[in-house]
C-alpha cells in the first residue's frame, strides 16, 4: 500500500510538471503571436497617422496594438491573467479526480 502511494505520488508529480512546462509553452507562443499582431498593427497606424486625412483612424489602431502588447505581456507574466486560472482550475479538477479515484479503489 505504500508503494502504490509512493508510485502515485511519483506519477501525479511529474504530470504536474509536464502540465506547467505545456502550459508555459502555449502562453509563450500567445505571447508571441499577440506581439507580432501588435507590431503589424502598430505599422499600419502609423502609416495611416502620416497621412493627415486618415489620421482619426490611425490613432484608434495605434491604441489597439499597444493593447496587444500589454496583453502579450500579461501572458508571461503567471498568475495574471484568466488563461492561468483557468489552468489551474483544470489542474485541481485533475487532481480532484485521482483522489476520488483513489478513495474508490481504497476505500477506509
Amino acid at each position: 500500500m505504500g508503494l502504490l502511494r509512493g508510485v502515485t505520488g511519483l506519477v501525479s508529480g511529474v504530470l504536474g510538471t509536464v502540465t506547467g512546462l505545456l502550459s508555459a509553452v502555449v502562453r509563450g507562443v500567445l505571447a508571441l503571436v499577440l506581439a507580432l499582431l501588435g507590431t503589424v498593427l502598430l505599422l499600419v497606424g502609423i502609416v495611416l497617422c502620416l497621412t493627415v486625412l486618415l489620421l482619426p483612424l490611425g490613432i484608434p489602431v495605434v491604441v489597439i496594438a499597444l493593447s496587444f502588447y500589454s496583453r502579450a505581456a500579461k501572458l508571461l507574466v503567471p498568475g495574471s491573467t484568466r488563461v492561468e486560472g483557468l489552468v489551474r482550475r483544470a489542474e485541481d479538477s485533475v487532481r480532484g479526480g485521482g483522489s476520488r479515484l483513489r478513495r474508490r479503489l481504497h476505500p477506509g
